[in-house]
């Protein structure tokens, strides 16, 4: 357990950990794969995807054309929810993404979950079980020990996305002006954060560790946790609390 819970600490630091990581789960959990979405808000579009396991092989076709069919997507929060239990058997029975994406892929059931939601992405992370199986209580298990260092890697995902593409749209001399920060998670232990944000002063970069606490402690998992806020030397800027 202890080796997949540093999988999800690799993610948080490369986005090219996610498929290690996505295995690790599998094989922890007894699960025939796993996916992460990243979804824009603004287009409608998947902007990145990973799977991993039955479904590895249709990627392709589910952000080409099943993504914008999907109904279980919608339906997630911050919990976990199965689709069997959340979908009538009336509805996927009629429901081209069901049918031609799901079954197809050979998975008959998914655990899913919302694990960030921004005014401009949100990132959901599917648990596949295949057909003629069902979830066993390991996945209860290691969605308990994996929650919060896989909440932490989406996050990441996210700022490292919209880090860069700010960075494409500024000027080179604007951007020479500006300085790096770092947005650990601390609650004794810290899950670091390795590759920073850029802006232009520490109060911009304690204004962006305020709004990542308030998106967080939306998921009662983070409460008692901090955002650390460090220079690019280490030199602590701001600590924020999740939650009360």
């Amino acid at each position: 357990m202890a080796s997949l819970v540093s999988t999800f600490h690799d993610a948080a630091v490369s986005p090219e950990a996610w498929p290690e990581a996505l295995k690790a789960l599998t094989d922890a959990a007894g699960v025939a794969g796993a996916a992460l979405i990243i979804s824009n808000k603004r287009t409608g579009n998947v902007d990145e995807a990973y799977f991993f396991g039955l479904s590895a092989g249709f990627k392709s076709d589910y952000i080409r054309q099943y993504a914008a069919l999907d109904p279980y997507s919608p339906l997630l929060d911050g919990s976990w929810i199965k689709l069997s239990e959340c979908l009538p058997d009336s509805m996927l029975r009629k429901s081209e993404w069901y049918n031609d994406f799901v079954l197809t892929c050979g998975v008959r059931d998914i655990l899913g979950t919302r694990l960030v939601d921004t005014p401009n992405h949100f990132v959901i992370f599917g648990i596949h079980q295949q057909i003629g199986r069902d979830f066993c209580d390991r996945v209860d298990s290691v969605v308990n020990l994996a929650g919060v260092p896989l909440k932490h890697a989406a996050w990441r995902h996210i700022e490292r996305l919209s880090s860069s593409r700010s960075f494409d749209e500024s000027q080179p001399e604007v951007l020479a002006e500006r300085n790096r920060f770092y947005f650990h998670v601390d609650n004794g232990s810290r899950y670091p954060d390795e590759t920073g944000l850029i802006f232009s002063s520490p109060d911009d970069a304690m204004a962006h560790a305020f709004v990542i606490a308030r998106e967080l402690a939306q998921d009662s998992g983070w409460h008692g946790f901090s955002i650390l806020v460090t220079d690019d030397r280490g030199q602590e800027i701001s600590r924020v609390r999740i939650g009360r």
